[in-house]
C-alpha cells in the first residue's frame, strides 16, 4: 500500500483565518498509471499553469498580491502546487482525475480553535498524533487494507533530525499496540521530484480552500460521488476528549 501526504494551511492559532489545518493521504491503486495521467494534464494544460505561475499585481500601484514562481523556474514546469490554481483549474483538476480512479483520497482535518494553546509549542506533535489517529481509524474501520503501508511526504514537512520518527512511532503504537498488522514506512522527498506528492497538494489545497471560502463543495461532492473522497478524519475527533491530550513523548 502506497500513500502520498501533504499539507495545506499551517498549525498555528493565531494565523487568521487559519481556522483549519488539512493533511491530504492520497492512496494510490496504481502508481504507473497515475503518473502518467499526471503528464497528460500537465501538458494538456502547461500554457494556462504558467500564466496562473506569474506575480499577481494591484493594477493600480504595482503592489505584488500574490507572488509567482512556485511552478516553473526560469520558464520551465517544476511542480504543481495547488496554492496557485485558481477555481477554473481546481475544477479542471479534479474533473480530469475522477474519470479514472487510479487513487482513494482520505482526509485529516485538524481544527486549530479546538487544540490548547499549549500543543502550539510544537507542531510536529500535533501532526505525527493526528497521522497516527487517522491511520488506526481507516485500517480497523477496513477503510484501508491491513497490510505493509509506504508512506511518502514532502520533506520540507518534517526537520531532518526527525524524519525518522514518524516511521518508528506508527509500527510501535499501531503494530506492537495491536491496531495493525502491516509495517510502516516513511520516507522524504522534494515534492518537485515526486509527482504523487504534487497530487496530495492540489486535494490538501482543495480542502483547505472550501474551509476559507466555501466555494469548493461541488469539486469535493464530484469526488465523494465518484468514490474517491473516502473519508475527512476530523482532530480532534468531536466524542474523544482524550486526544487532545498528546503524550508528551512526541516530539
Amino acid at each position: 500500500m502506497n500513500i502520498y501526504i501533504d499539507e495545506s494551511g499551517s498549525i498555528d492559532r493565531h494565523a487568521l483565518p487559519n481556522h483549519h489545518f488539512i493533511i491530504a493521504m492520497i492512496h494510490v491503486l496504481d502508481i504507473d498509471k497515475l503518473s502518467k495521467s499526471f503528464k497528460r494534464f500537465v501538458s494538456a494544460n502547461y500554457a494556462r499553469l504558467l500564466e496562473l505561475d506569474q506575480d499577481k499585481t494591484e493594477p493600480h500601484t504595482g503592489k505584488i498580491l500574490k507572488t509567482g514562481g512556485k511552478m516553473f523556474r526560469n520558464g520551465k514546469f517544476r511542480e504543481l502546487k495547488g496554492v496557485q490554481f485558481d477555481r477554473d483549474m481546481k475544477l479542471r483538476f479534479v474533473d480530469y482525475f475522477t474519470r479514472s480512479r487510479y487513487f482513494e483520497i482520505y482526509y485529516i482535518r485538524i481544527a486549530n480553535h479546538e487544540l490548547q494553546e499549549h500543543l502550539f509549542d510544537n507542531s510536529a506533535r500535533i501532526f505525527n498524533y493526528s497521522v497516527r489517529l487517522a491511520l488506526e481509524h481507516f485500517i480497523t474501520a477496513g477503510l484501508l487494507p491491513d497490510e505493509d503501508c509506504h508512506l511518502q511526504l514532502d520533506e520540507r514537512n518534517e526537520k531532518k533530525e526527525a524524519r525518522h520518527f514518524l516511521e518508528n512511532y506508527l509500527n510501535t503504537e499501531l503494530v506492537v499496540g495491536g491496531s495493525a498488522r502491516g509495517r510502516f514506512s516513511v520516507a522524504y522527498f522534494d515534492s518537485a521530484e515526486n509527482r504523487l506528492i504534487q497530487v496530495a497538494d492540489i486535494f490538501a489545497n482543495l480542502l483547505y480552500s472550501q474551509e476559507q471560502t466555501g466555494q469548493y463543495a461541488k469539486e469535493l461532492g464530484m469526488l465523494r460521488k465518484a468514490g474517491m473522497l473516502r473519508y475527512i478524519f476530523d482532530f480532534p475527533p468531536a466524542d474523544s476528549k482524550k486526544c487532545i491530550d498528546i503524550p508528551e513523548s512526541l516530539c
